[in-house]
Formats: structure tokens, C-alpha cells, sequence
């Protein structure tokens, strides 16, 4: 990370402030930081005059003239986010303020190793940036959320137990390396959730838990408004909680964690052990008319169908979802948890009132009278675009730098 100068420090802390707030008053500038007007008038001068940032127009007045409005320059640059899970690799190239220029979703080709995943994966980038009409040499940074096990500080995935082949790869410097700029690297959930507070319904929300659910179950947490990572990086593995002692064997080698009893490839297991039993017609049908193959989406076009089997089958996985959720309720007594990830995104308003159920039924009284768990309400590009969130605050500041000098 290159180094600033104290005139600097000033300039980086008010554009990073107007970055957060996407708009934001000079005199709310001035609250934040401490700052005299006189000295915020003259950062957002300079600000102004090299285009870092744009007037966008009058705020509300609190009973004077209406205050204008500041937001970062979306040209200033480019980046890229790449959320690459198990099975899908999702991939956004967004201007500074998170609007997409270009999108795709293809198959992660993570079983195949490393090797071919991340070759695929910069195919890919090179693939986009082309799309989007950005140079390679114009790329500010790329934000890479990834579903394996991490070292963040040194972007290695240290193990990703549903591939064992990915062992001690060096994810970030294979990127840096072949695309001539820095890389962030953090956990899916964590980029998930970072989509979450900026984009989604916990904008407003300083204590949240975010709870994804897939061929993984993970969670981040935002404490105090800010994204917790424990002391090794490791804060957040929700889905190696264990709900039942006697439980199946989960891939971490413990039993009865969340993950082996609620993860999409243990439902659609329990689904298709539940048609080769023929308790199931109108999933039978659904998965007929998709080619033999039974999916979460399916499983939720049966349960909208009233069949039983799927009812049921939901029913039971919110309760098991509801059981684990109980103790980060009890435990951090959070204001908001937010459900995403393709078992929600798919059967969530089956899951959620018998979650809901649960911790009413089972969590303690204040936490749970204080807690609302819903449902997210964003897209698959979302999940790109949070990724991309992780190397903002960097592009920023290496923008800063290099138009100002060290």
C-alpha cells in the first residue's frame, strides 16, 4: 500500500467519507470528521477541481438553505468483482460507484483444480474487461470473494473442503501477477455481506449477521457497523455449528454441523431419496420437465404446489436453520440477520416462518423480541458486486496518490 502524506491523510478521509454515504453534505463532512468547516471547504475544493468528486445537487433543509450535495466521481475507476463458490463463478466490472458495466455467471471449474479454475477465471476477466470496454492497464483493483478456507492477509485459500485439491493456493498473487494490479481476497459470505450493507437491507443496520446458504453455509458479521474477522481471519464459519451431536459426518470431520444437515446438496439429496421412495408426485413431474435433474428451485415449485413431501422437507430445514440460528441471537443479540445464498434465493419463504418459529420459540426472551431475520433482497450480481467492494477503498486510495505524488 503506497504511503500518503498528512495533506493527503485529510483528502483520503473525506473522499472515503463521501464514498460510504454515496452523498453527503459538507457540514455532515464536518461532523464526521472533526474537521472546520473552513478546512472541509477547502479539501472538497481541491476534491472538486481534480475531479474526484461531483456536486449532485441540494440535500434537505433543516430550516436554512438546502446544503449541497458531494459523491464520488464514478470514472475515476474501474473495477473488478469475482465471487467464485463451489459451483458458479460470477463476475462484474463496476465503476467506482457500483454501477455494472458488464456481467457474467458460468461454472467455477473449481473440481477441476486450481490451476484450471484460475486460468478459466482470468480468461474471463480478460473476457469482461474486453465487454466492457475497459483497458487492462485501467483496471484499479480487483475484489475477489472465494468459498475455500483463507489466510486473507496473504490471499491464500488454506483448504476448501468440498475440493480438497485446493490446498495452500495463492490465489491473490496469481491474479496480481497476470493482471497488473492489486487483489483483495476474502471469503464469500464476507463479500456477500459487504453487498448487503451497501447495496441491500441492512443499510442502515450496524449490528447484522449475514447468513448464506448454498453448497456451503457461511456468515460475516458487522459489529459497530464494521465487518468482524476474528483474530486470524477466521470469524464467520456459521455452518460448522454444531445443531445435533449425533448428526452426519460434515466435511470439517465434526458431526452434526449445519452445513451437513442444511446445505443445498443435502437437500436435494434428501429430495431425491424421497422420489426414488415415490413420496413426492409433483416433484416427480417438476423434475421430468427438467431433464431428471432435481434442483432447489424444483423443490420450491413442489412445496408452491402443495406437495407434501417438499412441504415437509422445507419445514424441517427451517427448524434445523432456526436451531443454529438461535445461538447468534442469544450469543450477539443482533438487530438484523440477513438470509441470502441459493437456498433462500430459491425456497426462502418456506424456510422463514418456521425459523422465525424457533427462535421466538427457543432463543431468550430480549435478544428475540429484538431481532428481525429476513430474507435478502439481492441478485446474483450483487454477490459480484460486493466482491468488487473489497478493493474501493484501496483504488481510492492509490488514485489519491498517484494524482497528488507520495
Amino acid at each position: 500500500m503506497p504511503k500518503i502524506n498528512s495533506v493527503q491523510t485529510h483528502l483520503l478521509r473525506v473522499l472515503s467519507l463521501i464514498y460510504r454515504h454515496e452523498r453527503i453534505s459538507r457540514t455532515k463532512l464536518a461532523a464526521n470528521t472533526g474537521y472546520s468547516s473552513f478546512l472541509i471547504s477547502k479539501l472538497t475544493e481541491r476534491l472538486l477541481k481534480d475531479d474526484f468528486i461531483h456536486e449532485m445537487g441540494a440535500g434537505e433543509s433543516s430550516g436554512g438553505r438546502p446544503p449541497t450535495l458531494l459523491s464520488i466521481n464514478p470514472g475515476i475507476g474501474h473495477l473488478v468483482g469475482v465471487h467464485m463458490g463451489t459451483i458458479n463463478l460470477r463476475l462484474a466490472v463496476t465503476d467506482m460507484c457500483g454501477r455494472v458495466l458488464a456481467y457474467k455467471i458460468e461454472k467455477s471449474l473449481v473440481d477441476k483444480g486450481p490451476d484450471d479454475a484460475l486460468n478459466h477465471l482470468l480468461e474471463a476477466i480478460f473476457d469482461l474487461l474486453k465487454e466492457a470496454k475497459i483497458s487492462r492497464h485501467k483496471l484499479s483493483g480487483v475484489g475477489m470473494g472465494i468459498s475455500g478456507l483463507l489466510d486473507r492477509a496473504r490471499g491464500i485459500t488454506l483448504s476448501w473442503p468440498k475440493v480438497s485439491s485446493w490446498a495452500n493456493v495463492p490465489v491473490r498473487s496469481f491474479l496480481e501477477d497476470n493482471l497488473g494490479t492489486f487483489v483483495e481476497v476474502d471469503d464469500t459470505p464476507r463479500t456477500m455481506a459487504l453487498a448487503e450493507k451497501r447495496y441491500g437491507t441492512a443499510r442502515n443496520s450496524e449490528e447484522f449477521v449475514y447468513l448464506t446458504f448454498g453448497a456451503g453455509i457461511g456468515a460475516a458479521l458487522f459489529l459497530h457497523g464494521k465487518l468482524y474477522a476474528g483474530q486470524g481471519g477466521f470469524a464467520g464459519e456459521f455452518g460448522h455449528t454444531t445443531i445435533d451431536e449425533h448428526g452426519p459426518l460434515c466435511s470439517c470431520g465434526n458431526r452434526g454441523c449445519v452445513e451437513a444437515l442444511v446445505s443445498a446438496s443435502i437437500i436435494i439429496r434428501q429430495a431425491e431419496e424421497g422420489l426414488a421412495m415415490d413420496l413426492s408426485p409433483q416433484l416427480r413431474l417438476i423434475t421430468q420437465q427438467n431433464g431428471g435433474r432435481v434442483t432447489l428451485e424444483g423443490i420450491a415449485r413442489a412445496a408452491e404446489a402443495n406437495d407434501r413431501f417438499c412441504l415437509g422437507l422445507l419445514l424441517e430445514t427451517g427448524v434445523r436453520v432456526g436451531i443454529g440460528i438461535v445461538s447468534l441471537v442469544n450469543l450477539l443479540n443482533p438487530e438484523l440477520i440477513v438470509l441470502g445464498g441459493g437456498l433462500p434465493k430459491a425456497a426462502g419463504k418456506w424456510l422463514l416462518p418456521s425459523i422465525n418459529r424457533v427462535v421466538q420459540e427457543r432463543a431468550m426472551q430480549g435478544p428475540a423480541s429484538q431481532v428481525s431475520i429476513v430474507l435478502s433482497d439481492l441478485t446474483e450480481v450483487d454477490w459480484a458486486r460486493g466482491a468488487a467492494l473489497l478493493a474501493s477503498e484501496s483504488a481510492l486510495r492509490r488514485a489519491l496518490v498517484k494524482a497528488y505524488g507520495s
